[in-house]
């Protein structure tokens, strides 16, 4: 009997996204015992499809947790780690320039403004240390199909926007009380606290 392994997998499968996650989270935990478990925690807890956002107390930390990482998926998964980003100059030094997002690498740090950096529909500016999101400005009617828009218009995978879209739902439940159009405009009483 012939055994056959297969080495590449064809991209546009239905299986390839959910194939080439499990090669991500399976590739640290092959070299656990070079790189440490750090490395696998990083990669299993941290990482979203193909973008990782991860926090740790020092720059010699995100330095060596970085490094460790690269490593680990280029030795054992044939990945390049790149598109670095960190709001500390030392940690943006540590990496050679093309291994830094696009905006970084040709940035001088003694004058140029750190960039707003974009990963999983967040915006993160690097300068302030904090995720921004953005919302639609595109004036919607001020009725429930306009409410629902707006509500249903931000993404936000990791949640942290969650408190304004359940405040934004829970009135637009109040509302359909009182109005039974979707196109019907809504009482004057719920235009402030809409604004808010």
């Amino acid at each position: 009997m012939v055994e056959y392994r297969m080495r590449v997998h064809v991209v546009g499968n239905r299986q390839s996204p959910a194939v080439a996650n499990l090669g991500l989270l399976k590739t640290p935990q092959v070299s656990e015992n070079e790189v440490g478990s750090d490395v696998r925690k990083c990669v299993s807890s941290d990482f979203y499809v193909d973008d990782g956002i991860t926090s740790v107390s020092t720059p010699e930390k995100a330095i060596w947790l970085m490094k460790q990482t690269q490593r680990a998926l280029a030795l054992n998964g044939n990945l390049r780690l790149h598109k670095l980003a960190s709001n500390n100059e030392t940690v943006i030094a540590a990496f050679p320039q093309v291994d830094l997002a696009k905006d970084l690498a040709s940035l001088d740090l003694t004058k140029d403004e750190l960039p707003l950096q974009r990963s999983l529909v967040l915006t993160l500016d690097l300068r302030k240390d904090c995720f921004t999101f953005q919302v639609s400005h595109t004036d919607k009617p001020f009725t429930r199909r306009g409410i629902l828009s707006v509500v249903n218009s931000l993404y936000h995978p990791l949640g942290f926007v969650a408190l304004a879209t359940i405040l934004g739902k829970c009135m637009l439940k109040e509302m359909t009380v009182v109005n039974d159009g979707w196109d019907n405009p809504l009482p004057d009483k719920y235009l402030k606290p809409w604004k808010e």
